[in-house]
Formats: C-alpha cells, sequence, structure tokens
C-alpha cells in the first residue's frame, strides 16, 4: 500500500464516521419519544450492527486489504468531527421540530404568555 492509498483509505473511514453520526442521530430521534430503557440497548445495538455494516461495505468496495489501526481512528475521527460541526445543525433542527410538534399537541399554538397578560391587563 502506497502512502497516496493509505491517506485515500483514511479520509473513506472518516467518511464512514460522519455517516455513522447521522445513522446514530436518526436513531437518537427514534428512540427519544420512549423511555425504557430497553429501547435505547435496542437502538445502540442496531446502530453498532449497522455501522460495522458500513464498515464492511466501504472497505470491500475500494479493496482494503484488512483492518488497520488508522481506519479506526478515522472512523473515531469522523465520528467527533459529526459531533462537533453537523450535529449542532441537527440538534437545533430536531428541538425546534420538537417543540413545534409539543405546543401543537398540547393545543396552545396560537396563544403566547404575552397575548394572556394583555388580556389580563384589560380585564
Amino acid at each position: 500500500m502506497t502512502e497516496y492509498s493509505q491517506f485515500f483509505n483514511f479520509i473513506i473511514c472518516v467518511t464512514c464516521g460522519i455517516v455513522g453520526g447521522f445513522v446514530y442521530d436518526f436513531l437518537y430521534c427514534v428512540r427519544y419519544p420512549f423511555r425504557q430503557k430497553w429501547v435505547r440497548i435496542v437502538t445502540d445495538v442496531v446502530f453498532w450492527i449497522f455501522f460495522a455494516g458500513i464498515y464492511l461495505f466501504v472497505t470491500v468496495l475500494i479493496g482494503m486489504p484488512d483492518l488497520r489501526f488508522f481506519a479506526f481512528i478515522g472512523c473515531i475521527l469522523g465520528l467527533f468531527l459529526y459531533l462537533k460541526s453537523f450535529h449542532k445543525i441537527v440538534a437545533f433542527l430536531a428541538k425546534k421540530v420538537y417543540n413545534r410538534l409539543n405546543r401543537s399537541r398540547k393545543g396552545r399554538n396560537s396563544c403566547t404568555k404575552q397575548t394572556i397578560r394583555t388580556a389580563e391587563r384589560r380585564s
């Protein structure tokens, strides 16, 4: 393996880590409404099986000869980069969606605290 191909494989592993971060956020959103511990355990096991499948698929696709330490570091680095960048955007959007759904479920979609205070002053 040349240095160029090792660097290319490292970048592929970092990309796998970033994809793994997206998958983990998706599964986190799926398990969020459930408070049971077994749901968390099941979604974590599903994540690791899916992540291992992604990694194996990519390594077979690009023809990586075997498991190397830099591949493991690349996947961990990709997950870390995802958590420090894209995760904040996804978490912000998920929070907005959750708050909107929560408000519409409670039926307080059009009435805010300021409207209530204004109505109290008039009476």
